[in-house]
């Protein structure tokens, strides 16, 4: 086998720089700590997501320094903006929040990771964006039953299993208690389990349905009637976001989106 000459050695170096460039892209200047003095917001017609999302003021206030990806996604779910694969290191938000005056008010919002990925810093555009709901305080609804509700499988369930982890128990034993609390008379819940692409179709569509079933059986175990829940297994044909290779760490990480129970209320 011919060796590289040292011209084409060169060529080779930079074009891999280049790919790595690509897959680490930052437009804020951050720098090793998670920091930037000037956040650059894309536009937002630019968006995979141009409609956004209405945020759960709560969940947005949890937010705080040294957060990981996933529990981000189980807070305020995946990015509205393309960003890249791997070692991403900002994630590009709409937020919209209902305005007592029935108007929405869209927010830009921006969160930075250091060299480790973990977030550290969060920027709105407007910059008094939620000093502005102060003033004109947003309509919270509570009503849980008119809004479906995702939550991150890597939070409830071990990897490639159905069976719920402490820290799954607790979050669903809370949600339950909530919908306890509203008014279900005429309403269906609808529990769909969710996977990424790995393994068989087979296999995902099992999985994400058994998934389904344990959520199921924990509100029922929580005092929610089992003849108002349906349950479905969708496998990966819905997926969230689509992260290309074969199985390694980066890919399953990637993938995260994907892995998620969604709670539909219908009215019957």
């Amino acid at each position: 086998m011919l060796s590289l000459t040292k011209s084409a050695r060169v060529v080779v170096a930079v074009a891999i720089a280049l790919s790595i460039s690509a897959c680490s892209r930052s437009i804020s200047q951050i720098d090793s700590a998670g920091h930037t003095t000037n956040p650059v917001f894309p536009q937002m017609d630019k968006a995979t997501r141009p409609e956004g999302s209405y945020v759960n003021l709560d969940n947005l206030n949890a937010i705080k320094p040294g957060m990981t990806k996933n529990q981000l996604y189980q807070l305020i779910g995946t990015p509205h903006f393309s960003e890249g694969v791997f070692g991403v290191k900002e994630w590009d938000y709409i937020l919209k929040f209902r305005m007592a005056s029935g108007n929405d008010l869209v927010c830009q919002y921006k969160v930075i990771f250091d060299k480790d990925l973990i977030a550290q810093s969060f920027f709105f555009k407007p910059e008094n964006c939620l000093d502005r709901l102060k003033v004109a305080p947003a309509v919270v609804k509570h009503d849980v039953s008119s809004t479906p509700v995702t939550f991150n499988a890597n939070m409830l369930f071990g990897f490639n299993s159905a069976v719920l982890s402490t820290a799954g128990i607790n979050e669903l034993t809370s949600f339950a208690n909530k919908i306890k609390q509203t008014n279900l008379n005429e309403k269906s819940i609808i529990i769909i389990g969710h996977t990424d692409r790995l393994g068989s179709a087979v296999y995902n569509q099992q999985l994400s349905l058994k998934r389904a079933e344990t959520v199921r059986e924990l509100l029922v175990s929580n005092g929610i009637s089992r003849q108002i829940i349906q349950v479905e297994g969708a496998g990966a044909s819905q997926p969230l976001v689509a992260c290309p290779g074969k199985k390694s760490a980066k890919v399953v990480e990637c993938l995260a989106p994907n892995r998620r129970i969604v709670i539909e209320f219908t009215s019957k």
